[in-house]
C-alpha cells in the first residue's frame, strides 16, 4: 500500500504536532514534555509509515487497525462509517484536530482528493482560529 500523507481517520499528517515534530525541534521538545516521552520518540512520520504505532499511545491505533482489518484506505469507505472511533469529544477540542475527522472524510469522499487538498487547510484554520457565527458557521478570526 502506498504511504499516504493522511491517516485512515481523515487527519492530514502535516497539521499533526507529532508529524511536524519530525522537522521542528521546538515542536518536538513540546511534544516530549507534554507526553513525557524521550525526544527521540517525540515525532511521527505519519501513521501509515509506522503501521499506526503512534509514539504517544500504548500499542497500535485502534482506528488504524480497524481500517486495515476492514481493508479500507479511509474510514469513509467502511460500511460502518461513521463509527464511535470517529465521534467528536469536547475534551481538548481547541487543541486537537480529531473533532473534525468525520467532516474531513465526508468532504474528501464527496469532493474528491484533489479538491479536498485545495480546501482542507482552510478548514483546519477555521476550526482552530475561526469564530462561529450562528446561522453562518465559522468565519476567519483575527
Amino acid at each position: 500500500m502506498e504511504t499516504l500523507p493522511e491517516a485512515p481517520c481523515g487527519l492530514l499528517c502535516e497539521i499533526c504536532y507529532l508529524f511536524r515534530a519530525g522537522t521542528d525541534e521546538a515542536v518536538r521538545s513540546r511534544v516530549a514534555q507534554e507526553f513525557t516521552i524521550p525526544m527521540e520518540k517525540a515525532s511521527c512520520p505519519g501513521c501509515r509509515a509506522i503501521e499506526g504505532f503512534c509514539p504517544v499511545i500504548d500499542g497500535q491505533c485502534a482506528t488504524f487497525r480497524c481500517a486495515r482489518e476492514k481493508r479500507v484506505v479511509f474510514c469513509s469507505e467502511c460500511m460502518d462509517f461513521p463509527c464511535r472511533k470517529l465521534m467528536p469529544c469536547a475534551d481538548r477540542a481547541s487543541q486537537l484536530p480529531q473533532n473534525i475527522k468525520v467532516f474531513s472524510l465526508t468532504l474528501r469522499k464527496n469532493a474528491g482528493e484533489e479538491e479536498w487538498r485545495k480546501i482542507i487547510l482552510e478548514v483546519y484554520r477555521l476550526y482552530f482560529r475561526g469564530k462561529m457565527v450562528i446561522g453562518s458557521g465559522p468565519v476567519p478570526g483575527e
